[in-house]
C-alpha cells in the first residue's frame, strides 16, 4: 500500500473515532454522574498493520511502515474528574464531593461503582439508581419504612429521624482499573476498593457530566475539519498515482 495513503488513512480512521467519542459525549449532557470518554492516539505496533500481511511475500514492507511515522490507532480512556454539583432539592439525591469515591450498586453481574447520585424508592421501598439497581448499604440492599426519609451528609439514611441504614460509599485510588459497563457504571479489576466512613456528601444534589458542553462542540467541528483533510488527501494522492501509472504506459 502506499506510504501516504497508509498514513492518511490511518489519521481519518483516529478521527472518525474521535468523532464518535465526542458525540457520545454530547449525548450524555444530562445523565447525572457521567464521566466523559477522552480520546487518545498511539502509534501502532507492526504486527497490527496491513504491511504485516504481507511481510512474508514482500521483503520491503516492514521496512516501509517503519518509514512512515504517524500511522496510529485510537483508544478511549475515561475521564474520573469532578462534574458540577447542581441543587435538585429531591431528598433521594445526593453528590459525592471527593475525588475517586463511588457509591456501589447491586447488579445481576455482581457489584459496580458509580458516581449517579440520583436514586429513588422502588414500590417494595428499596433505594434504587434510576435504572433500577439496588442502592448498597451497610448490610446490602438498603429497605426503607414508611415515614420521612432523609439522607445526611455522611451517608446516614434516616426514617423520621431515626438511623436505618447508610449509602455505602468507596475510594478507588486506581481508577484506570474501572472498565465501563454502561452509561455511568463501572466494574473494578484486579484492584480493591476502599471503604468510607464519612463521604461528606452533599444532601438534595447532583453530580452532572465533567465536560464542557462549548468545548465539545468546538472538537467536533475540529475533527470533521480534520477528517475531510484527510479524505483531501487521500483522494489527491490517488489521482498523483492514476496521473503516474498513465505516464508509465505512455
Amino acid at each position: 500500500m502506499d506510504r501516504g495513503l497508509y498514513t492518511a488513512a490511518s489519521g481519518g480512521l483516529a478521527r472518525t473515532r474521535e468523532l464518535d467519542v465526542v458525540s457520545n459525549n454530547l449525548a450524555n449532557i444530562n445523565t447525572v454522574g457521567f464521566k466523559a470518554q477522552r480520546i487518545v492516539t498511539h502509534q501502532q505496533s507492526f504486527s497490527d498493520t496491513l504491511a504485516s500481511t504481507l511481510s512474508n511475500s514482500d521483503p520491503s514492507a516492514q521496512g516501509d511502515f517503519e518509514q512512515t511515522p504517524g500511522v496510529v490507532t485510537a483508544g478511549t480512556v475515561t475521564d474520573f474528574s469532578q462534574g458540577p454539583i447542581r441543587d435538585t432539592a429531591n431528598p433521594f439525591d445526593v453528590a459525592l464531593t471527593q475525588p475517586n469515591t463511588f457509591f456501589v450498586v447491586n447488579t445481576p453481574e455482581g457489584e459496580a461503582y458509580t458516581r449517579a447520585g440520583n436514586f429513588t424508592m422502588n414500590t417494595e421501598r428499596a433505594l434504587v439508581t434510576a435504572d433500577g439497581m439496588p442502592v448498597s448499604g451497610g448490610g446490602g440492599q438498603i429497605t426503607l419504612p414508611p415515614g420521612k426519609v432523609s439522607i445526611a451528609d455522611n451517608g446516614a439514611i434516616k426514617v423520621d429521624g431515626e438511623q436505618v441504614d447508610a449509602l455505602r460509599v468507596v475510594r478507588i485510588d486506581e481508577v484506570e482499573k474501572l472498565e465501563r459497563v454502561d452509561g455511568t457504571r463501572f466494574k473494578l479489576v484486579d484492584a480493591q476498593a476502599e471503604a468510607i466512613d464519612n463521604p461528606r456528601l452533599i444532601t438534595g444534589a447532583v453530580e452532572m457530566p465533567n465536560f464542557n458542553v462549548v468545548e465539545a462542540m468546538v472538537q467536533m467541528i475540529d475533527t470533521q475539519r480534520a477528517f475531510e483533510s484527510y479524505q483531501k488527501s487521500v483522494r489527491t494522492i490517488d489521482e498523483l498515482n492514476e496521473e503516474s501509472l498513465r505516464a508509465a504506459r505512455r
